[in-house]
């Protein structure tokens, strides 16, 4: 995990973007950290997950604690704490560590498409999907110099399959 973080159910959703955080006025984080909630405070949050193949892959995002009326919800009648869940932050912990090392890898190898490649096929069979392989791309294009600008968009002809179906990953 990229930071200490707070587990929420997604299944426990109040609303569609309130979900249960705590019973009580703590909890521990990912890192054994003991969070003492409060109105307003910004909290990481976790929720389990899997890729395309099935390995773990948590979701990971950010959210902000609240107190909310759950006198309608009597199943939910001693829950204390809820999370107002921020969905723009929300990704999978696999894209996270493609955002961080393909600048790296890009970095060493800026003239081998074909090492780039073995990298976005490591990704690929570790279960990320081609929609979220291009996602990542674009986000990392957006952010960098314009020689890397032509190195990410021949990596995204090989996500896609525009150059050669022989050369597409997926």
């Amino acid at each position: 995990m990229d930071k200490a973080r707070v587990y929420i159910d997604l299944n426990e959703m109040v609303t569609n973007d309130i979900a249960l955080l705590s019973k009580n006025d703590t909890k521990a984080d990912s890192m054994n950290n003991i969070i003492t909630f409060y109105e307003g405070l910004p909290v990481s949050l976790y929720s389990d997950d899997a890729s395309n193949s099935g390995e773990t892959d948590n979701l990971i995002f950010e959210g902000t604690a609240i107190k909310y009326d759950l006198r309608s919800y009597p199943e939910w009648w001693h829950v204390k704490w809820c999370v107002r869940i921020d969905w723009n932050s929300l990704m999978h912990e696999s894209d996270v560590k493609f955002l961080q090392l393909l600048p790296i890898e890009i970095e060493k190898h800026p003239n081998d498409l074909f090492a780039l490649q073995k990298f976005l096929i490591c990704f690929k069979d570790h279960g990320m999907d081609k929609d979220s392989m291009l996602k990542n791309l674009q986000k990392i294009k957006s952010q960098c110099d314009f020689k890397e600008k032509d190195v990410l968009m021949d990596l995204m002809d090989f996500v896609v399959g525009w150059r050669s179906q022989d050369l597409s990953i997926y």
